[in-house]
């Protein structure tokens, strides 16, 4: 499914209004129970970084956990990333993924984290994230990290920061990282927006150039601003031919937007929802649109993982930005991993 677009407006809509009873319920339920979890928190014995967003999908924090990964592996720490493992078969039970699981057994985002973080780095999913963190303890992990970490407050962590999205939603000039800041099933918000204080840090991801002479808010929070862009390298063999792009993901369109900016020839895009599981049909459908532009087939990491081996070219990604290393010290502060420590 994909969210709808009242969710993304600046005012009140009629769809929007007629579900704020029901937003209203889900979010005192989402704070009563996340402050419950709070209480019974599992604390583990190594450092623990959250991250996540406040609404559902698409801001892009797995790229950031991604960079955090290497980052600390590269600096010779034990670490494991956590998650559920969304849209896999096998995520019941705490497991840690290997070159054997698929995406349809472990869920897309594991097994594309899995491929492009180093060797030593381990990669762990199931629906309790404090067994899973358990587990990964008893595997040497040194340094956890929670992806998509700021609502599972079961686990304790020493570090959370909350992403943002910084790009307009489609058929907007502006920004709208909370969207209409309602709750489910209202807006996007998967908790109220008062949340948000529990971050340290929040990063605002791909947000656009602000004019000259201003400064683009920050919604509240102490930040960060960074950029998920197309490495020079996947995008070489694409230039001067037709392509047409897809993506399952919670926002296609972002996918899209980095391709036209980086001035590639898109001769049809094709969005598609998030986790998507790419059944024949839909395969045969791609195919057929390549053929009709002549065109060659384009799409992220996260969806290559479904599809068969050498379906479409791959665009990788890379983390930039300025405020990278002001971020990294702030994390090594926090969890007391500073060099003067």
């Amino acid at each position: 499914m994909r969210a709808p677009s009242f969710w993304w407006q600046p005012h009140l809509t009629p769809a929007a209004a007629a579900l704020l009873p029901l937003a209203w319920a889900y979010g005192k339920v989402a704070a009563a129970h996340g402050a419950w979890r709070a209480k019974r928190a599992y604390y583990a014995g190594v450092p623990v970084i959250s991250v996540g967003n406040i609404t559902v999908g698409g801001a892009g924090k797995t790229p950031l956990v991604q960079a955090l990964a290497s980052h600390y592996a590269n600096q010779g720490a034990m670490v494991a990333v956590v998650l559920r493992g969304y849209g896999g078969a096998e995520n019941h039970l705490p497991l840690q993924v290997t070159f054997q699981h698929t995406a349809q057994q472990v869920g897309d985002e594991a097994a594309a984290l899995f491929l492009a973080l180093p060797q030593q780095v381990q990669v762990w999913v199931g629906r309790h994230r404090p067994s899973v963190v358990r587990r990964a303890e008893q595997a040497g992990a040194g340094l956890i990290i929670l992806d998509d970490g700021f609502q599972r407050r079961d686990v304790a962590r020493n570090a959370d920061v909350l992403v943002l999205n910084g790009q307009p939603p489609a058929g907007l000039s502006e920004p709208a990282p909370f969207g209409n800041s309602l709750c489910l099933p209202a807006g996007p918000l998967r908790e109220p927006l008062a949340g948000r204080s529990r971050a340290d840090w929040a990063v605002i991801m791909n947000e656009r150039p602000p004019p000259a002479g201003q400064a683009l808010p920050f919604y509240g929070l102490i930040g960060y601003r960074l950029h998920v862009l197309p490495t020079p390298a996947s995008l070489a063999p694409l230039w001067g031919k037709p392509l047409v792009a897809f993506a399952g993901l919670a926002h296609p369109e972002k996918f899209f937007n980095s391709l036209r900016a980086a001035n590639l020839q898109l001769a049809a895009t094709v969005p598609l929802p998030d986790h998507t599981p790419y059944r024949p049909t839909q395969l045969q459908m791609l195919q057929a649109l390549a053929v009709e532009h002549q065109a060659v087939l384009v799409t992220t990491s996260k969806d290559a993982v479904k599809l068969p081996s050498g379906f479409a070219h791959t665009v990788e990604t890379t983390l930039e930005g300025a405020d990278w290393q002001t971020l990294l010290a702030s994390l090594d502060q926090k969890l007391n991993l500073a060099p003067d420590a």
